[in-house]
């Protein structure tokens, strides 16, 4: 009879979970070395008062070299904390590699490599999130994402008659900037009901409400996003293309909505183009461009 051990280990794992366990393996070593780094750290520089017992010749010289040879020998002024953060340092690097090796058989890893911001950790979590053969649509990818939008809610303040316009079930804190006035208004908002003329964002789910879109995705297309942002590039232009944009139409809106507008109709650009290159990696060229042409249209 043959082994159900065997049989087990004989299946095949899915790329994607895979690419998920190494990615996110990475970032917890990584968080982990940084972490047993920096308590190393600050007893090497007498900033750390409880250990005023460890001989100042072990923590004389450069603090930097010091952590060189405290990852290699896991050793330094308190050994259980060197083999920790050595253990971390090799995890790290392993992970690392793991991650890499993975995401480089992707058949979008050609183009995403090119793309300034994105980098082989944010590459592998996203990608070990989607799956393009289910996509049928560049707008597809922005469902699960959480970056597609539902018809708004209109909620309606009966002090200054301001008109909010938000995902259904949202609460919306006062006070509100008054409509053709300058100042703040603390009134109610009173729902109205949903329109049929006017969309937002997806709201966040709920206390024990199912999300409709995946919240680990929507908070890597926001990392993303401010990773273009902090990196240029063309990415960044459209940002600050969208920025200006949005500025012009609705000067009502605070710095910080403009912001996340904009970053969001970038992110929402780039998973375009992702699924644009990801189906020609799979051999599907005009198809995909003429639908994501008119996606973005």
């Amino acid at each position: 009879m043959r082994d159900s051990g065997d049989a087990v280990a004989r299946q095949r794992v899915p790329a994607e979970a895979l690419l998920e366990l190494a990615a996110s393996g990475y970032e917890r070593a990584q968080r982990d070395r940084i972490r047993y780094g920096e308590q190393l750290r600050a007893i090497l520089q007498r900033r750390d008062a409880r250990w005023g017992h460890v001989a100042d010749e072990e923590r004389d010289g450069d603090p930097d070299a010091l952590l060189r040879v405290i990852r290699e020998t896991g050793g330094g002024p308190v050994p259980l904390l060197g083999r920790l953060y050595a253990n971390a340092w090799e995890q790290e690097r392993d992970m690392g590699a793991q991650m890499q090796a993975l995401i480089s058989r992707h058949p979008a890893w050609p183009w995403l490599r090119g793309v300034r911001g994105v980098g082989s950790v944010l590459a592998a979590r996203l990608l070990s999130r989607l799956d393009v053969s289910r996509a049928q649509s560049p707008a597809s990818f922005w469902a699960y994402c959480g970056l597609g939008t539902v018809a708004a809610e209109e909620q309606v303040c009966e002090e200054c008659g301001a008109r909010v316009f938000v995902a259904p079930g949202t609460r919306v804190q006062a006070p509100h900037s008054m409509p053709g006035r300058r100042g703040m208004c603390t009134g109610p908002l009173r729902a109205r009901g949903l329109t049929g003329s006017v969309r937002v964002a997806q709201g966040r789910p709920r206390r024990g409400e199912r999300a409709a879109y995946d919240l680990e995705a929507k908070t890597i297309c926001y990392l993303i996003g401010v990773s273009f942002v902090r990196c240029g590039g063309p990415y960044r232009e459209l940002y600050d293309e969208r920025k200006v944009h949005l500025s012009s139409h609705h000067p009502e809106w605070p710095a910080k909505r403009v912001h996340l507008a904009a970053v969001r109709a970038t992110v929402k650009r780039f998973l375009a183009d992702l699924w644009v290159a990801w189906r020609e990696a799979e051999g599907e060229v005009v198809e995909s461009r003429n639908q994501a042409a008119e996606a973005l249209s």
